[in-house]
């Protein structure tokens, strides 16, 4: 029995140094010399000074803070500004008596270099002044030292600034490109208004909010005036509150540190991803079937459609009209869906219309749901194009008109 627990424990000693193949690495330990590299010996090393170090390494400077909990956290110097700092997990191994082999899932920062980057140090000597080192997959010479707490905050300082500097003079390209669309959301991430910011070639600025109200689409617009002046954020003003479910929204702020966009009430948020991001979901494999809701809609169409509607799942995609009164079979509509970023709309090309499953193909069945859900096909296929959104858990999707006053949902 004490053969056998001595065993074991060496087992998990071997186990917590990073290596996976325990049985394979005791049988090896017999053959090794006593003056090897030892990972747990290496580990001593690596958190002394709590973790902390640098390598300068391809014209940066990268550090570097390990933790025993075998995660480390690296950060590039201000060359990648713009780059976030990555939090990993590392492993430790050997290779033969003279290596121990330090990995960096992903590479930790070094992910970010365009040329030599590796995630593998073989370290080939340590001590607590300097671990000496090359990159497993380029062997270049990779040098590590010891950093203290005041330099990897000097670092992080830089970045921010240089951040800082860097999304203060992008703002108003920033605002007329990436963020001059998306959609209010409430606390619980649901929908509440699809909003558009514009600028003419005279420099005037305007908000446009498109939410449901009284079962209609109602389009808000007003000039808005921009701040850039401030050291922490640029400051959109609305020419009037708009009101929304409740809140009463008269700002924006846009964050130069984050890149985020906020509202004055901290309640409500902004979506700011793309409608191509909404046209990709729809066409991957996550898209699920969505019935076209036909009781809270737009007074157009309540109660005129023969049959349920579904967008879906199939590849291709289809809208599914199912069969009514005499009509023998399910007839499918292809949509293509593109998307306008500039303007966050969503347009609908009708495709081929078919007997889904070949029972009937009946021209007369084509004809008949073209005409009986006329309405409904024209407003998808609107030239003005539609605001899609969804809500957080993507059960329930809003269409709204980017013109009118029309607008649909539809239910996983």
């Amino acid at each position: 029995m004490k053969k056998h627990t001595i065993l074991l424990m060496s087992c998990l000693a071997l186990s917590s140094c990073g290596m996976t193949d325990v049985w394979k690495d005791w049988e090896s330990q017999g053959t090794l010399s006593e003056n090897r590299l030892r990972p747990s010996e290496f580990e001593k090393v690596l958190l002394n000074n709590s973790g902390r170090w640098k390598l300068s390494y391809e014209g940066s400077t990268f550090y570097f803070t390990f933790g025993d909990d075998y995660m480390v956290v690296s950060a590039p110097d201000e060359t990648y500004f713009l780059k976030n700092p990555v939090e990993t997990d590392y492993h430790l191994d050997f290779d033969g008596a003279s290596k121990v082999l330090l990995s960096l899932d992903g590479g930790g920062a070094l992910q970010y270099l365009s040329e030599n980057a590796e995630h593998t140090f073989v370290v080939t000597s340590f001590s607590a002044d300097k671990i000496v080192a090359s990159g497993e997959t380029y062997g270049k010479e990779m040098i590590l030292t010891p950093a203290t707490l005041a330099e990897i905050n000097a670092n992080e300082q830089r970045r921010k600034d240089m951040l800082v500097a860097y999304n203060k003079s992008q703002a108003l390209n920033s605002l007329k490109t990436q963020l001059n669309n998306g959609v209010f959301r409430n606390s619980s991430y649901g929908f509440m208004a699809h909003y558009l910011i514009s600028c003419d070639e005279e420099n005037n600025w305007k908000l446009k909010v498109s939410s449901i109200v009284d079962g209609r689409v109602k389009h808000v617009e007003c000039p808005i005036t921009v701040d850039t002046t401030g050291d922490e954020d640029a400051i959109l003003a609305f020419g009037k509150d708009v009101a929304l479910n409740g809140a009463v929204l008269n700002k924006f702020y846009y964050n130069y540190l984050s890149g985020d966009l906020k509202t004055n009430d901290g309640s409500v948020t902004c979506d700011t991803r793309k409608a191509s991001d909404i046209v990709a979901w729809y066409n991957s494999s996550n898209w699920g079937t969505h019935v076209v809701d036909q009781n809270d809609t737009h007074q157009d169409f309540k109660g005129v459609f023969p049959s349920q509607l579904e967008f879906d799942d199939r590849d291709p995609r289809n809208l599914v009209v199912c069969p009514w009164s005499s009509m023998g079979s399910y007839i499918g509509i292809k949509p293509m869906l593109s998307a306008d970023n500039e303007t966050g709309r969503i347009f609908i090309k009708w495709g081929e219309i078919y007997d889904m499953f070949g029972w009937n193909n009946n021209p007369d069945d084509y004809a008949l749901v073209q005409r009986e859900d006329e309405k409904f096909l024209s407003f998808c296929s609107s030239a003005d194009g539609l605001y899609w959104s969804c809500d957080d858990n993507t059960q329930t999707i809003y269409v709204l008109s980017a013109t009118g006053e029309q607008w649909f949902k539809m239910k996983r």
